[in-house]
């Protein structure tokens, strides 16, 4: 057996574990699944170098490129479960998946549908060190206002604890490999269960989705939101799903999907025109 025929060999056999790890993990979620979609999504399933979880388990994700005939697609970048125990937004980004092996889309997409495994399996916002993902981020003011912030706000809520250090954690880490590696126009985190779309971009007039309305929580040190679009100015809306109801009624949020495509392209026009009159 030469060497290449080797490693062929062994690159088919991890392709093959991942899929069948990808099935498996996007299966146990809370709602139904199209298993023949399911599958076919997951035999695409990839995985960056540096996404594994604190407790090791692999973080994969699912590409899907834009139409050929599309002139200029945008890339938007999907992460879920970014806290562990908000389970409707990996079921969300599962029926996503599942959608976008079935449509030609506009846009180029990659999904991230379990970023927090370790908070999954012990069904907690934290990962497995205790910290919450989505206060880690490396924003300019973590130094000098995230622990603070916790202290102070939060009254040293365990929930909401941004880690002894900006990207400290194994998650945060690979979440920031995706934003390198994929270059994202417009960036989603879906979380549950305040009910809400909360965009941190430019101005633009609020989607026609009745079910979710458009409002502005407002971000924090070392959030993803404060991360991307107050310190890289690009565009962040995190989907703030009702915490009940969801699962059960998957394919009214395909329509959101779209949507989401729609304020990709309108964020880009708008920073465009502006950096034109810079």
């Amino acid at each position: 057996m030469t060497f290449l025929f080797f490693l062929l060999l062994t690159s088919t056999a991890f392709a093959e574990n991942l899929s069948d790890f990808c099935v498996s993990s996007l299966k146990a979620l809370p709602g139904k699944t199209k298993n023949g979609e399911l599958a076919a999504a997951c035999a695409k399933a990839a995985q960056l170098e540096s996404c594994v979880s604190e407790k090791g388990v692999r973080i994969f994700h699912y590409d899907r490129a834009a139409r050929a005939t599309e002139k200029e697609p945008k890339k938007i970048l999907v992460f879920a479960l970014v806290h562990g125990d908000e389970f409707p937004s990996g079921s969300v980004a599962r029926s996503w998946i599942e959608r976008l092996g079935l449509i030609e889309p506009r846009n180029s997409w990659r999904v991230v549908p379990i970023l927090n495994p370790d908070g999954l399996k012990n069904k907690t916002r934290m990962n497995a060190n205790g910290v919450d993902v989505n206060r880690n981020f490396p924003t300019k003011d973590w130094d000098e206002k995230a622990l603070k912030y916790w202290e102070k706000e939060t009254k040293k809520d365990p929930r909401r604890y941004p880690g002894k250090s900006a990207a400290s954690e194994k998650e945060t880490i690979c979440a920031l490999a995706h934003i390198d590696d994929f270059q994202p126009d417009l960036i989603l985190s879906i979380h549950t269960p305040y009910g809400v779309l909360d965009f941190d971009g430019p101005k633009i007039a609020p989607p026609n989705f009745p079910r979710i309305p458009w409002k502005n929580l407002g971000n924090y040190p070392g959030s993803l939101g404060r991360y991307m679009w107050v310190d890289k100015s690009k565009p962040t809306l995190t989907i703030e799903l009702h915490g009940k109801g969801v699962v059960e009624k998957l394919e009214e949020f395909d329509r959101l999907q779209d949507i989401t495509g729609d304020i990709a392209i309108k964020s880009e026009k708008i920073l465009r025109s502006k950096d034109k009159k810079k």
